[in-house]
């Protein structure tokens, strides 16, 4: 639902205002002048609704039919631009940005535009990993390689929430379980809008009530986590056989946990994030042998949490949805 209620005039888009075009869609107060043939091609949906003959009081401008689309305006701009314009939104892994991929995805799952509906997906799913190598390889270049988010950070975290309703929407399941992670990542800035809504982009976005309980099951869980698992290995097991200098290791796995602990009143919600690599630094003076043990130690504890992330917020297994996910978009992203 768009808030902005205030009557104004339709307008023309110019980028999407072609003089020689034959069909005029409006969406809100925004109008695009295109070519019937084009579109009737790239959507069965549109096709089968231009196949009707116009009924001769059938509204026109300037001599071309008029077609209403009670789609947000925003999204009809980008999925038009994607049909019509071959140097916008392109595939994988060209860097895009998160409301293209949302008003693409959208509309080309509305109007069976097939081939456009998968390269939103396939950007979108850049974003939502479904394995904890891939989390754990992103380094946010410029550039984007194979498995790396191809779009640009939203600026707001609310998107968060349009993110999962744009899933369920689409039946993308496989997006939700790191969907929801960063939810809960983001409740600190969001509060109590997860529940209530809130606005995103001018856009009033909510979650269902369905999405309300299972981030409510899955947020204590993973908060949790941070403490009881993931951090446990700075201070379990105490004793390592192995350990070459007892005191100081012990010592210095102390001072690591008093930090890390520290930066919980930021972030109590990130068990996957709140080790980062640098934060080995701080456990360079313990013994190579101990520290071999802890990195294995704190991996082993991530990898549980991250196998059990699906069946925390109610969702099929892992299995199930890297099978959903590769029958809708398959594995090779640059076909």
């Amino acid at each position: 639902m768009e808030l902005d209620t205030e009557t104004r005039e339709p307008h023309h888009v110019q980028e999407l205002w072609f003089e020689d075009g034959n069909l005029v869609i409006e969406a809100g107060t925004s109008r695009f002048r295109v070519y019937r043939g084009v579109l009737a091609a790239r959507s069965p949906v549109f096709h089968d609704m231009l196949s009707f003959p116009q009924p001769p009081d059938a509204e026109l401008v300037e001599g071309c039919p008029l077609v209403h689309l009670h789609d947000a305006e925003a999204d009809v701009t980008v999925f038009l631009r994607a049909i019509y314009d071959s140097s916008f939104f392109m595939p994988y892994p060209v860097r895009t940005d998160f409301d293209s991929i949302a008003g693409c995805l959208r509309l080309s799952h509305k109007y069976g535009v097939d081939y456009l509906q998968r390269r939103a997906l396939i950007h979108l799913s850049s974003g939502y990993y479904t394995n904890l190598a891939d989390s754990d390889a992103r380094v946010g270049n410029d550039v984007p390689t194979l498995n790396e988010i191809s779009w640009n950070d939203p600026g707001s975290t609310a998107y968060c929430i349009s993110a999962i309703g744009l899933a369920r929407e689409v039946s993308a399941l496989w997006i939700l379980p790191y969907a929801f992670y960063s939810l809960s990542a983001a409740f600190k800035s969001l509060g109590m809008s997860i529940f209530h809504g809130t606005v995103y982009k001018g856009t009033q976005v909510n979650l269902s009530l369905e999405d309300q309980e299972s981030f409510l099951n899955g947020y204590h869980i993973q908060r949790t986590s941070t403490t009881k698992d993931i951090l446990r290995f700075l201070f379990h097991p105490a004793d390592i056989p192995v350990c070459t200098d007892r005191t100081r290791c012990l010592e210095m796995r102390f001072k690591a946990f008093k930090a890390s602990w520290d930066m919980l009143e930021d972030d109590p919600c990130i068990p996957l994030d709140i080790w980062t690599p640098d934060d080995w630094i701080t456990l360079a003076a313990v013994c190579p042998a101990c520290l071999a043990v802890l990195k294995r130690v704190h991996q082993d504890a991530r990898q549980r949490f991250w196998d059990s992330l699906p069946e925390i917020y109610g969702l099929p297994s892992w299995k199930e949805l890297e099978a959903m996910k590769v029958a809708a978009i398959g594995t090779d992203w640059l076909a």
